[in-house]
């Protein structure tokens, strides 16, 4: 076997579980493929893919080795000794599985993708799983299937693409509740928190969420996925709606320090953007109309620019170019902004509504949702 290690920065295999004493040994066997027919076996550890390979001789082929956790994993059989053309999409041989320190048998009469495991409860579970969902996800790509059959009138009406959204929305929340219901019912199954941890979307609700995490065994929650679906759920929880808005302090355009806890008494829209964000850029007229309308009644904004401390000028000339007449600050560390990494921000432009009590009660308000929003607030 030749094992080959390459950095990543990102890929299909993510960590999983706590593993064994023992390694893993695979036992592979389809059909009765010969040379040049090749295995190959990848999964991540880290940051790291590690890919393993091993020749097919008489459809036989073993891998073994060790994971520190479970992981998912992929074999994927080449039938031939072609070289690979990168400018041509692959279709591969490939079977999707999980990999942990166990002996599990692969096998297939003549494509691994049709492969059958045995050996592993984490696997036929995670088939149980799949089988349990599909009829939902289902209902999805019949969805799809409908908008492609529309005309391009009818793919373009509006009514019709409300009523299509709507049915989408319904059918995501039908697969939400059935992978919350599976956390639930499975507490000791590694899989309660894949599915969890598969239900962390943006605008997830982290309340709710944690509340599932709480009930999953100690065990479970000890697992690499276990932790980092904590910390996501944390780090989430932080500025969800009804939460204290995490509280910072930078400098204004003058090098005085403000401090969000300055705007205690008033609803205060956190707003993070940066000179060279176009869809900001593109938003601030929206902004400058609903300060306008509402400033005098209480409201106020506090913009936060991810700029660097190398385009200070642009920034500054963004905002008298962009007529944003509320205070801005910034620490000039561009996207290391420390307030934006406080409060989660992975794009922008991201803002946050925060009450005269300091806690936040709305966010991502763009265009006539703003302006809603503020309606309802002030009576008007």
């Amino acid at each position: 076997m030749r094992k080959i290690t390459a950095i990543i920065c990102a890929g299909l295999f993510a960590p999983l579980l706590s593993a064994a004493q023992q390694g893993y040994i695979i036992h592979g066997k389809i059909g009765s493929l010969n040379k040049p027919a090749k295995a190959y076996l990848s999964y991540k550890n880290g940051e790291t893919r590690i890919i393993d390979s091993t020749d097919i001789v008489n459809g036989n082929f073993e891998f073994r080795g060790k994971v520190n956790s479970v992981k998912e994993a992929g074999i994927r059989v080449k039938h031939d000794d072609a070289p690979e053309n990168p400018t041509i999409h692959q279709v591969w041989d490939l079977y999707p599985f999980f990999i942990e320190n166990k002996e599990v048998r692969i096998e297939a009469a003549d494509s691994i993708k049709n492969a059958k495991i045995t050996g592993s409860v984490l696997n036929d579970d995670n088939a149980k799983l799949t089988a349990l969902l599909k009829p939902i996800y289902d209902k999805l790509t019949a969805l799809n299937d409908e908008y492609k059959s529309k005309s391009p009138t009818e793919q373009s009406d509006r009514a019709y693409i409300q009523s299509l959204e709507k049915r989408a929305q319904e059918v995501e929340d039908e697969i939400l509740k059935a992978k919350q219901n599976y956390a639930l019912t499975h507490p000791n199954s590694y899989l309660a928190v894949l599915a969890l941890n598969s239900t962390l979307k943006d605008g997830f609700d982290a309340v709710a969420s944690e509340k599932i995490y709480n009930k999953l065994s100690p065990e479970v929650k000890n697992t690499e996925l276990g932790q980092s679906t904590l910390k996501r759920i944390l780090e989430f929880k932080k500025t969800q709606e009804g939460e204290p808005a995490p509280q910072f302090t930078q400098n204004d355009v003058n090098g005085k320090p403000i401090k969000l806890s300055d705007f205690k008494g008033h609803y205060v829209l956190v707003d993070f953007w940066a000179s060279w964000c176009a869809p900001c850029r593109r938003e601030n007229p929206n902004l400058v109309k609903s300060y306008a309308m509402y400033k005098d009644k209480g409201f106020r904004v506090l913009g936060v620019s991810l700029d660097k401390a190398a385009d200070k000028e642009k920034w500054l000339k963004a905002i008298k170019d962009d007529g944003l007449t509320w205070t801005q600050v910034s620490d000039l560390k561009g996207w290391a902004n420390e307030a934006a990494e406080l409060y989660g921000v992975k794009a922008i432009p991201m803002n946050f509504l925060v009450d005269p009590q300091g806690r936040i009660v709305a966010k991502y308000l763009r265009g006539e949702d703003l302006n809603n929003k503020l309606k309802e607030i002030y009576k008007n």
